[in-house]
């Protein structure tokens, strides 16, 4: 990476104070995301800053909508962050992200439990985004199938709106469901 979009980036992500999105907002504006952009990125949301963690995924969030591609162990250190005790931005970042990343069979265990988990927290937001997470894990790795239906009927009793919302829409993606 250049010195001066290194500089940019580092800024940007220092900037971010976990609320206005502005900084990050205007460094994806200013810069186009490639290969080496994105493995800075990783490095950070790898990082034991939630802040920095936040700010990183969510500029992988944005450059990932707009067709950026993760390496398999950029994508093992996002998926990652969902099993290790991270801030709850980052965490519904990568659960954003969950459509577009492919899950290795040696995460797959390990973070089915963490969504289990993460379904019935306190957040609804993490709440809605874990059970669609566990669909995208079980549409990639069948044998979860059964375990996701019933995290899925235990989940359709939530009495938050913006988790039903978010199972209707789960629902409509997955023709297994």
């Amino acid at each position: 990476m250049n010195a001066g979009r290194a500089d940019a980036l580092s800024q940007a992500l220092f900037d971010f104070d976990g609320k206005s999105t502005g900084p990050l907002e205007q460094f994806a504006a200013d810069h186009s995301a490639d290969a080496n952009l994105i493995a800075e990125l990783c490095d950070f949301a790898a990082s034991g800053d939630r802040n920095l963690q936040a700010a990183a995924t969510w500029l992988l969030k944005r450059y990932g909508v707009s067709g950026a591609h993760l390496s398999p162990s950029q994508t093992e250190t996002l998926l990652s962050l969902l099993i290790q005790d991270t801030g709850w931005l980052s965490r519904i970042h990568v659960l954003q992200m969950m459509d577009t990343l492919t899950v290795p069979s040696s995460l797959a265990e390990s973070l089915m439990e963490a969504l289990a988990a993460q379904a019935v927290g306190a957040n609804t937001f993490i709440r809605a985004w874990s059970v669609h997470g566990a669909a995208v894990l079980a549409d990639q790795h069948p044998a979860y199938r059964d375990r996701f239906l019933d995290l899925l009927a235990a989940a359709e009793q939530d009495e938050a709106a913006s988790v039903r919302a978010r199972l209707r829409r789960t629902r409509q993606a997955f023709d297994w469901i």
